[in-house]
């Protein structure tokens, strides 16, 4: 019973992590497909200019569907900013928005320094498996959509918990 009133009023998040990782998944075969006539035999040409391109092109693109799903407002925010105004309310009853308001405020700098990170390099220890792997271009697109991913569901939730009633 205690997952599921965590699963409610986090429920925003969650849908938004999940749509996030749709949109990453696909903006990453849409620009890999466009760009597949540098890829020969699976293997990148690393001093290619197009594919080094490609990465940033792929971490804005990333980062730009995460905002956007972030501030989108739909049923699943509406109903997340009901249940965080009613915990508010049990929480501090002298003054029901302080809480939801200090929420607010933690996701959005939650939902920020994820954006920071995924404009960042990966952590060498990704490189380090890319590398293994033979994939070492793809490190840098892996760590932006997973914190792309990050930025969508603690935006979508800074959202709910900033809706006023």
């Amino acid at each position: 019973m205690k997952r599921l009133a965590i699963w409610r009023l986090f429920q925003a998040a969650a849908i938004a992590a999940l749509l996030q990782g749709i949109a990453v998944t696909a903006a990453t075969l849409l620009l890999v497909t466009y760009a597949h006539h540098q890829i020969e035999g699976l293997h990148v040409r690393a001093g290619d200019p197009a594919i080094q391109s490609l990465v940033p092109l792929l971490q804005l693109t990333y980062l730009v569907a995460a905002i956007g799903l972030a501030a989108t407002r739909h049923r699943f925010v509406d109903s997340t900013a009901e249940r965080i105004r009613r915990l508010s309310d049990e929480i501090n009853r002298a003054d029901p928005d302080r809480a939801a308001s200090m929420m607010m405020i933690a996701l959005w700098f939650a939902a920020m320094g994820f954006a920071a990170l995924a404009l960042l390099s990966p952590p060498p220890s990704l490189t380090e498996q890319g590398w293994h792997l033979g994939y070492i271009q793809a490190a840098p697109a892996i760590w932006s959509g997973m914190m792309s991913i990050g930025v969508a569901s603690f935006g979508a939730s800074a959202h709910a918990a900033a809706l006023k009633r």
